[in-house]
């Protein structure tokens, strides 16, 4: 069972380097000598500094390249986590006839999800760059070729990383749980509930950020182009406290959020869209695999309530474009293709300034500070929807309700709606689109996952 446990870190790690090596689109590293020969004691027990930057630089990678999979099938991270948590919440529908499973099955009509389905495969993905991030911590906890302050640097972001993972992963399993003691991969811990996979998560982001404050001026690998402005210990701090904010809305500690937020780049009157980015290239390196060519016989169309619903005029509109001709499945109908990504090299944000504007507005609603929540609420009125200031009634409930559809639109295909929806317990507010359709409210733990450890 060991040499088991040693072939599989020596081929994650592995793996990891040739992605470091692959996507020199993301980001410019220096050639390594024989680094993918490396055996495992010597990144794991000796890396040279080289080889850190590398496995840092793979880390990115691994958290980038899930997206990178087959139109129609998301078989792997965010391009699954959107297509899957979308269909859950009535966002959207992957109309595939060659894979009928993303309505028949996703969608309810069956009224069960199959653990061992492609679906799940985001699962693994995330899994992967979680795992990715582990090795280098540990690789940067058994080395002597750097300092103190640039170990440091290295555990605020692989804690960062692996808690931002951990967090998606959750958020699919829901009620199901996730595992988080995993030191020993022969022997996993237990799976425990949500809210107590949050404390976990919140905790490790915590103490990343006690290693960030002590990790100086400078990180001692690359970071990539999109992630400018949050390249040294301090800013990236930002971004941990941009994830930090999301998680405390989830455990209903608005304070809490409030909190984190201010530690953030959260700004009332800055950018929308400010934040860090995963960007995409030409061969060697990968395209936006989210982006889709309009009126494809396989595409991603929206639900129609997200248009019919949508208020006159609502700039957001733009995030889905009108089929010659609708597509049809199973009694499915989609009259727009998802539109979101004008391009195959557009940029996918990871958690922008948007997002941020919305938390704050649910904490003052939370808080009973209605009028501050509504302010907030017309920033995304205006600079997104291009929307007249809200004119309904300055209540908790009315302003909840304005809250949710606001996220709806702002941040529509992008993993939230049916997360948002099961938190304010509201799924049963979401459309059937077909007779017999389950609103589901949480993903099968997939059989491999079960059966691990056994």
């Amino acid at each position: 069972m060991l040499h088991v446990k040693y072939i599989l870190q020596v081929a994650i790690v592995a793996a990891t380097i040739v992605l470091a090596l692959s996507c020199n689109k993301i980001v410019n590293t220096p050639d390594v000598g024989n680094s993918n020969g490396a055996g495992l004691s010597d990144i794991l027990t000796n890396a040279s500094r080289s080889q850190l930057d590398q496995l840092a630089t793979g880390v990115f990678s691994a958290m980038r390249t899930g997206y990178n999979t087959n139109p129609g099938n998301g078989t792997s991270s965010y391009e699954s986590y959107c297509k899957v948590s979308g269909t859950l919440g009535r966002e959207v529908y992957v109309i595939n006839q060659s894979e009928t499973r993303w309505v028949n099955e996703l969608a309810g009509l069956n009224g069960v999800l199959d653990p061992g389905a492609f679906y799940n495969g985001y699962y693994f993905s995330f899994s992967s760059a979680r795992q990715t991030a582990a090795i280098l911590q540990q690789a940067a906890l058994n080395t002597a070729t750097i300092n103190d302050l640039e170990r440091s640097g290295i555990l605020g972001f692989t804690n960062t990383i692996m808690a931002f993972e951990m967090l998606h992963i959750l958020n699919m399993q829901g009620k199901n749980g996730i595992r988080t003691d995993l030191v020993d991969y022969l022997k996993p811990g237990p799976f425990i509930s949500y809210d107590s996979g949050l404390v976990v998560i919140k905790k490790m982001l915590d103490n990343a950020i006690t290693t960030l404050q002590q990790a100086g001026g400078a990180f001692m690998f690359t970071v990539p182009p999109g992630f400018a402005g949050f390249d040294t210990p301090a800013r990236f701090a930002k971004f941990n406290r941009a994830i930090a904010a999301r998680v405390a809305i989830y455990q209903k500690d608005w304070q809490g959020a409030l909190t984190n937020l201010q530690a953030s780049y959260f700004d009332l009157n800055g950018s929308l869209s400010n934040g860090p980015v995963f960007n995409w290239g030409l061969s060697p390196d990968v395209l936006n695999p989210l982006y889709q060519p309009l009126n494809n016989a396989v595409s991603v169309v929206a639900n129609n309530a997200f248009v019919t619903e949508a208020e006159p005029g609502d700039a957001r509109l733009s995030k889905v474009a009108t089929r010659s001709s609708a597509l049809n499945l199973v009694g499915i109908s989609g009259t727009s293709d998802v539109n979101l990504y004008p391009s195959n090299r557009t940029a996918v944000s990871i958690i922008r300034n948007e997002e941020l504007i919305l938390i704050y507005a649910e904490c003052m609603i939370r808080l009973g500070q209605l009028q501050q929540g509504k302010q907030a609420l017309d920033i995304i009125r205006d600079q997104a929807g291009n929307l007249s200031p809200y004119a309904g009634a300055l209540t908790a409930d009315a302003l909840t309700d304005e809250l949710l559809k606001q996220r709806r639109y702002s941040l529509f295909y992008e993993g939230h709606r049916w997360i948002d929806m099961r938190r304010y317990n509201r799924l049963d507010q979401l459309p059937l689109d077909q007779p017999g359709q389950t609103i589901f409210d949480a993903m099968p733990r997939p059989l491999a996952e079960t059966n691990w450890g056994k």
